[in-house]
């Protein structure tokens, strides 16, 4: 069986001239990393990254959003191999469970799902690599697991529900009233379920059109539409501008009551498409109020105003998970608001390096506490799990590269886009993106001559496209297209 080693000189380096910190803990994190991964003796299993120090447990959620990071590991790191297992056990009408034990194989939680977002995994994914041969192979899958879904955890109105708040991944939060006895979902409509369904749809819709298959491109683009319609129409709450769960009784029909609990499920809505210019400003209105969602360290998962906010976190009624900011961040990107989304990721990392310095505790963990330099607490008021590089390896790899550098990789059209706001000199080099290796630095000209000199190493054609409108000395948008080699590229200020 394949082993997986840590080489430091087969992963991607991260310069941060004005924050060597940074560094230190990106060089740490992929060390971590790859202590977790598991080698199953079962048979089909592949090896894979385990979710949590201490479980051997594969659940969807985590190994869905370490691909994120993984992705960055030039192939050094399974990540993506994560899901394959999961398809693998997919049963014939397309369910797949949220977790599963490999030895002995079996669901670790029972007819329980979890944030379907497979099909926005592989898309972005192939946006790095530029691997598309998986597409062939997983779209029925994707296909299938979305109807399963459709057929068995919506509503009469239309809207979804999970089985508990537990299967949000929210687990405590005060989202649920009731789990159900007869697997008929609690008395919610669960915002993000609705939100990850309509994700889904929409990346669906790009994996069928990148193959060529119009009809099914064309009917999850009508899922999408319609999904969107009903998210803004039955999770909305106008009077205070927020994505909200719903109540619902079968028994009596439908109650268009909505949960007055903010949780970062809201913000689902901006990465699948729902929020327009003015719910989005709203939403980042939340973001940015130091009384819900922008504390000392941003995005606690239950807003600051809400009574069953805890400042130490209690798990999901206010600590800080990382796969729930990296979700914030990439929809605020999505929506075309980078500027707030590396404000997000900044304020986020420096949480971080603070408590891994903090002799006191020095590690990464599975949370944060929104107001202190600290791990998060558990519901049993004990510290969250140390060694954690599940879910935590987004940070100091995936958010510093994408949202503080501004590294946008799209290989489907071979264009790295560039939005430079980092003051230092910075980037990133050894990075294997669409089938070659690249190095992109970025470096302030002398005082007397205000701009940016960027050098840039590829070994086949490529397309940066530069923009430093967040930078202390702006330059004009440039694209270039760049034949193999190494270039220095000298952009003036305005």
């Amino acid at each position: 069986m394949l082993k997986y080693e840590y080489n430091e000189k087969a992963l991607p380096a991260v310069i941060c001239g004005e924050h060597p910190g940074w560094e230190e803990i990106y060089k740490n994190v992929w060390r971590m990393a790859f202590k977790n991964v598991r080698y199953p003796s079962a048979e089909g299993w592949k090896p894979y990254l385990a979710a949590l120090s201490g479980s051997d447990n594969i659940w969807v959620c985590d190994s869905n959003f370490m691909v994120f990071f993984a992705r960055y590991s030039n192939g050094t790191l399974p990540g993506i191999e994560d899901l394959d297992n999961f398809y693998r056990l997919q049963k014939e009408d397309g369910y797949i469970s949220m977790a599963y034990t490999p030895e002995p194989q079996k669901e670790a939680y029972g007819e329980r799902i979890m944030m379907p977002v497979f099909a926005w995994t592989e898309w972005e994914y192939y946006r790095l690599t530029g691997d598309a041969s998986r597409f062939k192979k997983v779209l029925p899958v994707l296909v299938k697991y979305f109807e399963w879904i459709k057929a068995n955890r919506r509503r009469p109105n239309g809207l979804y529900w999970y089985e508990d708040s537990g299967s949000s991944g929210l687990d405590n939060a005060p989202r649920g009233g009731y789990p159900s006895l007869h697997q008929d979902g609690s008395d919610i409509c669960f915002v993000d379920l609705a939100c990850q369904q309509a994700l889904s749809a929409l990346h669906i819709k790009k994996i069928a059109g990148f193959l060529g298959e119009e009809e099914a491109a064309c009917r999850f683009g009508d899922e999408h539409g319609e999904l969107v319609s009903l998210i803004n129409s039955k999770h909305w709450g106008h009077r205070y501008g927020f994505y909200y769960d719903t109540n619902y009784k079968p028994a009596g029909g439908e109650l268009n009551y909505y949960q007055n609990h903010k949780t970062t499920a809201g913000f689902w809505a901006m990465l699948c498409g729902a929020a327009d210019d003015y719910r989005l400003n709203r939403l980042i209105g939340h973001i940015l109020s130091p009384e819900e969602f922008w504390t000392k360290n941003p995005m606690p998962g239950l807003s600051r105003d809400d009574p069953n906010y805890d400042p130490f976190g209690n798990y999901h009624c206010g600590s800080v998970w990382s796969n729930m900011n990296y979700m914030v961040a990439a929809g605020l990107r999505a929506c075309g608001r980078d500027d707030v989304a590396r404000e997000l990721a900044v304020k986020h990392l420096a949480s971080v390096e603070r408590v891994w310095k903090d002799e006191a505790w020095g590690d990464i963990w599975e949370a944060y506490s929104p107001e202190h330099d600290r791990p998060a607490t558990n519901p049993n008021g004990k510290l969250v799990r140390a060694n954690n590089v599940g879910c935590c390896g987004l940070v100091p790899i995936s958010m510093l590269i994408e949202f503080i550098f501004g590294f946008d990789f799209d290989a489907e059209k071979n264009t790295v886009t560039w939005v430079i706001s980092e003051g230092g000199r910075h980037g990133v080099t050894n990075l294997f993106f669409n089938g070659q290796k690249i190095s992109l630095i970025a470096e302030a000209l002398e005082k007397e001559k205000p701009g940016r000199v960027i050098t840039v190493e590829n070994e086949k054609e490529l397309i940066l496209d530069v923009d430093t409108a967040g930078a202390k000395t702006p330059v004009n948008k440039r694209l270039h297209k760049l034949a193999p080699g190494r270039h220095r590229l000298f952009l003036n200020a305005k």
